[in-house]
């Protein structure tokens, strides 16, 4: 029996985490690739219950309707109580530390790569930085994390959390086309997520990593 929908597009970042952690769970979700473009009809369901034609949004089997990546992979990983105890950290102190890490990543890493990796694709994307100031943020963020990683075998505890499969899931496409920099730049940000990727859990879901071989922008391009 289906637990729910999930709309989203192919690829988004913002969903693998979700799907990983359903299926972890046992959890069988229904998975529409509600493209504007590509699925006009699928498009025109996701705006009935998200006018703003966003994804990921979750449309539980029960009418539950949940939008906003962080809320829904929340949701998910709660379904599990055995689960929650751990990849929702140990305590209350964790919990929140976890949902720290979901929000610098979503808020201020992805849209970052967004801006520097899309215009490789061809694809026009509205950001309120230029390619120059998001490939900045990133390389800033990396730091970031890679200074937390270098005290911390993980980004909350030390064990894996929701907060390093969410992460991973974010940054998977920066690292296809920034792996040479980041194993230079940021070595143990670069065994992090190689370690985390490689989890089953994460791994089934998301399929091999494939590292591009092109051009890497830089800020003088």
């Amino acid at each position: 029996m289906s637990f729910g929908t999930i709309y989203t597009h192919n690829p988004n970042p913002r969903t693998t985490a979700i799907l990983a952690i359903a299926k972890a769970h046992g959890l069988n979700l229904d998975v529409i690739y509600a493209d504007k473009d590509k699925n006009p009809e699928d498009y025109q369901e996701l705006l009935k219950i998200n006018p703003l034609g966003q994804v990921p949004v979750f449309a539980g089997a029960d009418g539950y309707v949940l939008t906003e990546c962080i809320a829904i992979t929340l949701y998910i990983t709660s379904q599990s109580e055995t689960s929650t105890l751990g990849l929702l950290g140990a305590n209350k102190r964790e919990y929140y530390s976890i949902l720290k890490w979901m929000s610098l990543i979503n808020s201020e890493m992805l849209p970052a790569i967004g801006g520097v990796i899309l215009p490789l694709m061809g694809r026009k994307l509205d950001v309120r930085l230029d390619r120059d100031d998001c490939l900045r943020v990133f390389y800033r963020d990396c730091q970031v994390l890679e200074d937390h990683l270098q005290k911390h075998r993980y980004l909350v505890g030390d064990k894996i959390t929701l907060a390093d499969y969410f992460a991973v899931g974010m940054i998977v496409f920066s690292v296809m086309v920034f792996h040479m920099v980041l194993k230079e730049k940021y070595p143990r940000l670069m065994d992090w997520f190689i370690e985390v990727y490689e989890m089953p859990l994460f791994k089934e879901v998301a399929g091999p990593l494939h590292l591009l071989d092109i051009p890497i922008p830089g800020a003088s391009d």
